[in-house]
């Protein structure tokens, strides 16, 4: 189950997922396949600048601009000599070309990191953002931050002491009518970062889509500072959401803008100070625990 659809990986039989735990026929099916044709090379007329995703090059290809998507629009992602992956808007399905480069680990990387978030953000369904989250007292809780601010060390250790994982990385939101929903990611946590890998596995995933229960923008702070928690509201609220955002398409920033202001209302937001030392982190987790506990 990722982001509340179940992949299936046709010719990679070795990276589908175990679904004993929750059952297929209840979700959505998004097929994986090898296509060898063609198509792909001469499907699409129009291509973006180059870009850096992962540490690799990489180039979004269309029909037409991407400002244009909506839940029938086609598009494709080229990782240079490693993959080259087509969303067919019309059959549902992810169809992919080997590079010279190609590993079927790779493959499942860049499907579930990077190509299927952007699927459902570009067709309007989920908003993604890019925060770790857990559960605590059977609630989702996010946790944000700047890169290297924390958020996978501190996700890392609520697993550590037995909590549930939602995202390491990337969380769909859902929503409805005026409340929002955390849609989990998938199964894989990194308490380190490397390029191209999705880390470890882990069984305690959640597949339930659950109302996202408060969100915490960690701090760095000086070693011996005191741990301190306070309420962000107004402007520096709305900003801690926009600041979450995956992948940051500028023809989006209307959209997000009014989806993040509604947020912002109905989801409660905290600052947290994190002392920049290791040992202390027993002490940053007891800390959130009891106020995320503490919020009805």
């Amino acid at each position: 189950m990722i982001f509340g659809h179940y992949l299936f990986f046709e010719d990679e039989a070795l990276l589908n997922e175990p679904s004993g735990t929750f059952d297929k026929k209840s979700l959505k099916l998004i097929s994986v396949s090898e296509d060898k044709t063609d198509l792909f090379s001469n499907y699409f007329h129009w291509m973006s600048k180059k870009l850096v995703l992962s540490g690799q090059e990489a180039y979004y290809h269309s029909d037409k601009p991407l400002e244009e998507a909506d839940e029938n629009f086609s598009w494709a992602l080229e990782i240079k000599d490693v993959l080259f992956l087509v969303w067919d808007s019309d059959k549902q399905q992810i169809r992919y070309q080997k590079g010279i480069y190609y590993t079927a680990e790779r493959l499942r990387f860049w499907v579930y990191h990077t190509f299927f978030p952007l699927v459902l953000e570009l067709s309007d369904k989920y908003n993604i953002m890019h925060v770790g989250s857990v559960k605590i007292g059977d609630k989702p809780v996010l946790f944000s931050a700047f890169s290297y601010g924390g958020k996978s060390t501190l996700t890392n250790y609520f697993l550590q002491q037995g909590h549930t994982l939602l995202s390491d990385d990337s969380l769909a939101i859902e929503k409805r009518e005026d409340s929002y929903y955390a849609v989990p990611s998938y199964p894989y946590y990194r308490p380190y970062r490397k390029l191209e890998t999705l880390g470890y596995h882990t069984d305690n995933f959640s597949h339930k889509i659950q109302k996202a229960h408060v969100m915490y923008v960690l701090e760095k702070a000086d070693a011996k500072s005191e741990i301190s928690i306070n309420e962000v509201k107004g402007i520096e609220k709305f900003k801690a959401f926009h600041y979450s955002t995956f992948i940051d398409f500028s023809f989006m920033k209307e959209k997000r803008l009014h989806f993040f202001t509604d947020m912002a209302k109905q989801v409660s937001v905290y600052k947290i100070s994190i002392p920049w030392d290791l040992k202390r982190l027993r002490e940053v987790y007891e800390a959130i625990c009891r106020h995320s506990n503490s919020i009805k």
